[in-house]
């Protein structure tokens, strides 16, 4: 998904459709509305599935990961979001190269069995942006694949062929906002990915567009807990107002890494105008209503 994301405090907003044969597509991102085409592989070809940066680990070091614990059977993982922005001669080139690296036999299927989607900005935010969303057990097994990655030749072809598409590359790290799921309905936010991963790969429904929403929050230890509160007594307000279903909730995250008090909301919608008649039902719901009410100073 392509994303603008500002350094103040804001709220964003991105919408993306996922290309079938390449990637989803956002379209709108920071600060603004916007949309994305993007989504899981389609029928034809595999959507832009793992395009891992081609970069060394940003920030998870070894003395980073080993103040993490083990993860327990139980534990939710931890989801990190590597954004690249392309030159823009380079764009269309890199998706083609990505696009076979992540073929039955592709070096970064070899890699990332976490992969759960990549989107390219359709309206709203850098044109020239890909993001990508992989899920890991803990910084253990991330840092334990970077350095697998590191180590083979054809990964490392792949990286030597695609850097001069790179104009720069960020990678952030997300934990699971599970009490906000829960109240959606959503008990596991990995296996919810995961399906709707699949529903879009085997072609039984359009990918649709996905909607990348942003905020960024003041600085201290509560504001995260004071949202995930507010959005979990909204939530389900929200989600009965939709009345046609036309908007399905696909993740929700906080920054453990990277820039600090970032909660992330992903939507689909079967289309663009579908999103507008979701986001106008929801201004009709009172819960809703009150809660953003309440987030709305903390952004």
């Amino acid at each position: 998904p392509r994303v603008r994301r500002r350094t103040d405090a804001t709220m964003s907003s991105s919408l993306v459709r996922r290309a079938r044969d390449v990637a989803f597509k956002f379209a709108s991102r920071a600060g603004s509305a916007g949309s994305l085409r993007g989504g899981v592989s389609g029928p034809r070809a595999s959507p832009l599935h793992s395009s891992s940066a081609p970069y060394p680990p940003i920030f998870a070091t070894r003395a980073f990961a080993s103040q993490t614990s083990p993860a327990s059977p139980s534990s939710p993982g931890l989801f990190e979001m590597r954004t690249y922005v392309m030159n823009p001669e380079w764009r269309e080139a890199y998706l083609h190269v990505a696009q076979r690296a992540l073929g039955p036999t592709g070096v970064l299927r070899k890699f990332h069995r976490g992969f759960l989607g990549s989107w390219v900005t359709n309206i709203g935010g850098d044109l020239n942006e890909v993001v990508s969303l992989y899920h890991y057990a803990d910084y253990d097994e991330r840092e334990d694949t970077r350095r697998r990655m590191s180590r083979d030749s054809e990964w490392g072809g792949f990286d030597i062929e695609t850097r001069p598409m790179i104009r720069s590359h960020k990678s952030e790290i997300f934990l699971p906002a599970t009490e906000a799921l829960e109240s959606a309905g959503i008990p596991d936010a990995l296996e919810h990915m995961k399906k709707m991963a699949d529903a879009s790969r085997v072609g039984t429904r359009d990918p649709g567009v996905y909607e990348l929403r942003t905020y960024q929050l003041e600085l201290g230890y509560n504001p995260i807990p004071k949202l995930m509160e507010h959005m979990s007594a909204g939530l389900p307000s929200k989600l009965k107002s939709d009345t046609a279903g036309l908007g399905e909730l696909a993740w929700m995250g906080y920054s453990d890494v990277g820039k600090l008090n970032q909660f992330v909301e992903l939507w689909r919608y079967p289309s663009f105008q579908d999103h507008i008649k979701v986001r106008e039902a929801a201004r009709g719901a009172g819960e809703w209503r009150e809660c953003i009410g309440k987030i709305a100073p903390m952004v």
